[in-house]
């Protein structure tokens, strides 16, 4: 039972009403036996104070004193229903009235008073005997002492009879206490117990369903980010799914290609085979090999990304890395007709500087490789004391709305093609997907806007 939660607030909680319910019903009786201790006091007290009364009484009328004494027990006795007795100076009877309750305490209050001072004693066994002893004083001289011994069962048994009723009452109230606290707890923890075991079962690998909870606690709050987990797993193994589907096309599409073209310069005589044929498939093999190659190496370095999280930053200056890669495309831009026009502020951030060099490659290469424009802008701004914005610009032919709002989409991508075979060669669609992963690693944001024929990139760092 003290293994599960359950077990060990039950445990606590029973633990706690012991300790109350005990301290409280001692509490009670303490307070009921001072009560009845006090009220007997009480009583017998107003029996010695009637003695006395009718001593002095019966002094001033009867002279003799043998039947003053006489007449005051008789008295007490007739109106108190009690043993009365009436003891000289050397603990003898002198007269008494009565039966003798217990003999023993009559014997010891003597002892204890010695005729000078009040004593009550209390003896409980079968019942509650009252044993009281009061000196009697008269002209002012000690005269005797009057011992008064009363049974007080039915008083006792009423209060007794009061206590055991309470200690029931508190019996049933402590057994209806622990099973609503049981029945309570149970709905309370109810979620945490499926919440186990659905952690078990993904644990395990099954499937796992969300759980219901309405609660707003921290056991509410706990199964809603679990069912949120359960949701962002079901989300991500949806995106693997169709990512390694996507990556299986990809993949199949150049290598079928390739294997045609094989199979045809297999099976054909290659010495009556047309020569232009012959060129053209070769130039098919390399460019489909090339896209393999380039495809295979994205999908590398996507898992690079999401496998290496340790990699150590530094100071990239960022102004010195866009000029660096404008040279080594300068040739490229060249050939295509194409110039750059840039406009570089001096800035420096912290960062991995080959997931940054990565980032800016591709996306001025992109400007390069689709604009349809001969200018491609590239600026690098301050935006504030600690954000930038680095740009590129250039124009573009006009994109299927579906495909232009999921360019950062996992294998996303349009190809015109035309005469040229170089251009002709599809993308693999990964680049810029690529390219947005490597800058949420490194804290930066990468978003793009299309606007009259024409594309912007910007890469952030984020507020």
């Amino acid at each position: 039972m003290l293994r599960t939660l359950k077990g060990k607030i039950m445990t606590a909680i029973i633990f706690a009403l012991i300790i109350f319910n005990l301290g409280l019903s001692i509490l009670i009786y303490n307070t009921f036996y001072k009560s009845i201790k006090n009220n007997i006091k009480d009583d017998m007290e107003n029996i010695s104070k009637f003695s006395t009364s009718t001593l002095k009484y019966s002094s001033m009328v009867i002279e003799d004193d043998s039947k003053v004494k006489n007449k005051t027990v008789y008295e007490i006795n007739n109106n108190y229903d009690c043993y009365v007795g009436l003891y000289d100076s050397n603990n003898k009877l002198i007269d008494c009235k009565g039966n003798v309750l217990l003999e023993n305490s009559i014997d010891n209050i003597l002892e204890s008073s010695k005729g000078k001072s009040s004593v009550i004693i209390f003896n409980i066994k079968n019942g509650l005997i009252s044993t009281y002893i009061y000196p009697v004083y008269l002209n002012g001289k000690y005269d005797s002492s009057l011992i008064i011994q009363k049974n007080y069962d039915e008083y006792y048994n009423s209060i007794k009879n009061t206590m055991t009723n309470i200690i029931s009452a508190q019996i049933i109230l402590f057994v209806v206490i622990i099973g609503s606290l049981n029945y309570f707890i149970n709905r309370i923890i109810s979620p945490l117990k499926k919440l186990s075991m659905e952690m078990k079962k993904y644990g395990e690998g099954k499937d796992v369903d969300k759980i219901s909870v309405r609660s707003k606690d921290e056991i509410g709050q706990v199964t809603n980010s679990f069912n949120e987990m359960i949701e962002e797993k079901k989300k991500l193994e949806n995106i693997s799914k169709d990512f390694f589907n996507n990556a299986t096309h990809e993949l199949k599409t150049p290598v079928t290609s390739i294997y045609g073209y094989v199979q045809i310069l297999e099976e054909e005589d290659l010495n009556s085979m047309d020569e232009e044929f012959k060129k053209r498939a070769v130039n098919r093999i390399m460019l489909e090999c090339g896209k393999l190659k380039e495809l295979i190496q994205k999908l590398l370095e996507i898992s690079r990304c999401g496998v290496r999280k340790k990699d150590i930053k530094q100071e990239v200056k960022l102004n010195t890395l866009i000029l660096d890669i404008c040279d080594r495309l300068i040739d490229r831009s060249r050939r295509l007709n194409k110039k750059f026009i840039a406009n570089i502020d001096e800035i420096s951030i912290l960062a991995v500087k080959e997931d940054i060099e990565h980032i800016i490659l591709n996306l001025i290469d992109n400007a390069l490789k689709y604009s349809k424009g001969k200018e491609i802008y590239i600026s690098l701004k301050k935006s504030d004391a600690d954000t930038f914005i680095f740009e590129t610009k250039n124009k573009i032919s006009s994109i299927p709305k579906n495909i232009s709002e999921n360019l950062l989409e996992p294998f996303i991508k349009y190809n015109e093609f035309d005469c040229n075979m170089e251009e002709s060669i599809s993308s693999s669609g990964l680049g810029l997907y690529l390219c947005n992963e490597l800058a949420q690693k490194n804290m930066l944001t990468l978003k793009y806007n299309i606007e009259n024929d024409e594309i912007s990139f910007y890469l952030s760092s984020l507020n």
